[in-house]
């Protein structure tokens, strides 16, 4: 037995390290684990000459063995728990042949060869050090970094690095099973590349052929490349049987795009085609659908949309958008959810920003909207802005606590039809006061709110004189503000709150019956609102006032993380006198107490919420309007469930239930209801299932749901296999669920073509 390390001078040197060997080939355990085939990591070093410290020999070659046999001429015959390494390659066998001289590794018997990307557990190899080539016959083999092994008849390792294996089945199933597997004549693995290539290749499942594809190509890493990408297929009223099969083109580092033939059997053959670019300082996609002569509908039928975003200096940016589609019924018929049914409207806008931090801000935009609602009249379009330029300022520094500032903008707004049309100029001139010492604070503001409009009438009809042409408006704003700051720790050590705030507001009444109704509209009553400055949004109205608001908010935090384990909040506005602003056909409100606002949250159990919004009305003793709503959601198992219930009086009543849940380590079940009880009906509802393993996945849904303002129903089936590692099929359900932000659009991926489009109608109100 040689004792020590020796260093025998060779083309790469050598060194021969001697100990008790290591059994190679110890595959994990686990369900979802792959063989690994490795040995424990070698340290690569040598005695220096003078038998001072050891350093590390880079590219050297090492050896480990129970024993070795040499001759002169540089052959080698090393026996018993053999492994030797080259950088991060290594091979380890029982017994293996060494050329020193060509550094040419022979096996005869069972061997294990490894590097970061490649293992390969072979019945005999040669293997060449000097240029790293090599072959490997009767091997099993795994990819570390892609989770996936298989089988070959016999694998060669060129120079470059690109391997190419015969007879070959590939999978990423653990080794106890091969619920899928690819068989090919050859694959070719380049790892420069990124890609595998195979040849005559059939796709098994469950032991039974199910596509034969005579050449494709599949990744080894993450990186972008062009290719197919996962079909989706399902089934609805509208559109009957629908297939999509997208094709990605990587057509550069900063750009790129994606082709989408989809076949609908009730309507015809349509293709998507979207695309994304990325500038030096800007980006922006892009995205063009087009269906030749719908069967059903009779017309051909296109989806338009561009979004860009460019930053031209570090204070001046650019954002602009465009969406048009053919017909008003485009996102019923092809839609295919719930959101995109529903929406209204399609903007196009273009927004320059220029903006000096802490300092200054000037916005200008031109908007203009497509409206697809085929039951809004042409009078109740949004105004077109053409343009809009605002200017907002606030002093940096403050004097006494108090800071000043100016809102101003101008606009002129547009509108075909018969409509007044005009541009308005509000600025609003304002000191602020501001003082805050944590256990209390106080802050007021005082406005000069003016208000000019030049108007025109391209009936001739509207406006019978000067007066009515160049109205105006010019009022003072007076807000104050203030609160209180208690906090104590309860018997359980965490800490609470409790924040009284009251809040005063003053306009005097100005009549402004005669100034139009542009953008102008009043939102619902909620907590926020308590404290709004004007009870309108929009600038054409301003609500007079004279308020006073008060509410108590309390919250018990835990110490340690900050979390907040739940909070409560309540209030009420009161009118000293009845406001007499109101839009017309509304009626203003009357003086005295408002309905009480509340809103309570509680996280508990680490994975549950709960919340309760409520508007309760003094006068009638009841609930105008309810919210209450339980969440679950357990990352670790994927879990989740919703169930809410709102009400308003005389306008809705709804409750929302959806669930998606593990029923065993492989089962999944998911479920959503929304029910009008007012209307007695269903407005959607799916269920699904879903059975995973480590390496494939099936799921099915039945989904209908509300497509049209007439409320016609459409049912739509949904199947998604995955082969994981290779390939996605289908839509799975988990699309389906609502999303955790309390959106109603719930979106599946296989139907949902413009789920991202705005409806923003920025109101739409009628002009006087």
């Amino acid at each position: 037995m040689i004792q020590r390390p020796l260093v025998l001078p060779a083309a790469g040197l050598l060194c021969l390290l001697l100990r008790p060997g290591l059994a190679a080939g110890a595959a994990d355990g686990g369900m979802c684990t792959q063989p690994r085939y490795s040995t424990t990591p070698l340290t690569a070093v040598v005695e220096s000459a003078d038998g001072g410290e050891e350093r590390e020999l880079d590219q050297k070659i090492f050896v480990e063995a129970d024993s070795a046999s040499m001759t002169r001429e540089g052959l080698s015959q090393l026996m018993g728990s053999v492994r030797v390494r080259q950088g991060t390659k290594e091979i380890s066998a029982d017994n293996i042949d060494y050329d020193n001289a060509q550094q040419l590794i022979t096996v005869d018997a069972e061997s294990v060869f490894s590097n970061p990307e490649l293992v390969i557990k072979s019945g005999s190899a040669r293997f060449n050090l000097n240029d790293n080539s090599g072959v490997f016959r009767d091997s099993d083999f795994v990819l570390p970094t892609r989770g996936a092994r298989g089988t070959s008849g016999e694998i060669r390792v060129a120079t470059d690095g690109k391997a190419e294996l015969r007879k070959t089945s590939y999978t990423t199933c653990p080794i106890n099973s091969n619920a899928w597997y690819l068989e090919a004549s050859d694959i070719r693995l380049d790892q420069d590349a990124g890609l595998g290539t195979a040849r005559h290749a059939r796709l098994r499942f469950g032991g039974v052929p199910i596509l034969y594809v005579p050449w494709f190509q599949f990744p080894l890493d993450d990186r972008r490349r062009s290719g197919l990408l996962f079909p989706t297929i399902g089934e609805t009223n509208q559109t009957g049987v629908d297939l999509r099969w997208p094709v990605y083109l990587n057509l550069a580092p900063n750009y790129d795009a994606t082709v989408t033939p989809r076949l609908m059997t009730r309507r015809g053959f349509m293709l998507g085609t979207s695309g994304r670019y990325l500038l030096n300082n800007g980006e922006g996609r892009a995205q063009f659908d087009y269906l030749e002569d719908d069967k059903v509908f009779g017309k051909s039928r296109s989806l338009t949309r561009v979004d860009h975003a460019n930053l031209f200096s570090r204070n001046l940016g650019l954002e602009a958008t465009f969406a048009e589609v053919s017909d008003p019924q485009y996102f019923e018929d092809l839609g295919g959810t719930f959101a995109s049914s529903s929406i209204t409207y399609l903007e196009r806008s273009a927004r320059l920003t220029y903006q000096s931090p802490a300092s200054y801000r000037v916005t200008a935009l031109v908007q203009n909207f497509q409206t697809i609602d085929n039951g809004i009249s042409a009078i109740d379009d949004p105004y077109k802005r053409l343009p809009q330029i605002r200017f907002d300022a606030l002093t940096r520094n403050t004097y006494l606590d108090t800071r000043a500032g100016l809102n101003a903008e101008y606009v002129n707004f547009v509108r075909d039809g018969a409509s007044v049309e005009g541009q308005r100029l509000d600025l609003q001139p304002y000191l602020r006061y501001q003082r805050d010492l944590n256990a209390w604070y106080v802050s007021s503001q005082v406005d000069y709110r003016y208000t000019g409009y030049k108007l025109s009438d391209p009936t001739q009809s509207l406006l019978a004189n000067q007066q009515q042409q160049s109205p105006s408006r010019a009022l003072p704003v007076v807000s104050a503000e203030g609160g209180l700051r208690f906090d104590r720790i309860t018997s359980t050590g965490a800490i609470q709150t409790l924040e009284p705030r009251v809040f005063a507001l003053y306009v005097p009444y100005e009549n402004q019956d005669q100034l139009p109704l542009f953008d102008t509209g009043e939102p619902d009553f909620d907590f926020t609102q308590l404290f709004a400055r004007n009870r309108f949004f929009g600038e054409d109205r301003i609500s007079d006032a004279r308020n006073l608001t008060g509410t108590v908010t309390t919250r018990v935090i835990d110490p340690e993380t900050g979390d907040m384990q739940w909070s409560a909040s309540f209030g009420q506005l009161y009118r000293l006198e009845a406001s007499r602003v109101a839009l017309p056909g509304q009626d203003a409100p009357d003086s005295g107490a408002t309905d009480f606002i509340g809103e309570i949250n509680y996280n508990f159990l680490s994975h549950w919420s709960a919340q309760v919004i409520g508007q309760w009305s003094p006068d009638r003793a009841e609930l105008e309007r309810s919210n209450v709503a339980l969440r679950y959601r357990n990352p670790a198992s994927g879990s989740r469930f919703d169930i809410a219930y709102r009400d308003r009086i005389g306008l809705l009543e709804q409750t929302d239930v959806s669930f998606n849940l593990p029923v065993s380590s492989a089962w999944r079940i998911g479920a959503r209801s929304r029910y009008s009880i007012r209307d007695e009906k269903t407005l959607e509802s799916f269920v699904g299932a879903s059975y995973e393993t480590c390496c494939w996945a099936i799921s099915a849904a039945y989904r209908r749901f509300i497509t049209g303002a007439d409320g016609a129903l459409n049912n739509g089936i949904y199947f998604q296999l995955e082969l994981k590692g290779l390939s996605r099929i289908g839509t799975g359900f988990a699309s389906l669920l609502p999303s955790d932000d309390g959106d109603d659009a719930a979106t599946p991926g296989a139907l949902g073509t413009a789920n991202n489009l705005s409806n923003n109608s920025n109101g739409s109100g009628r002009s006087r």
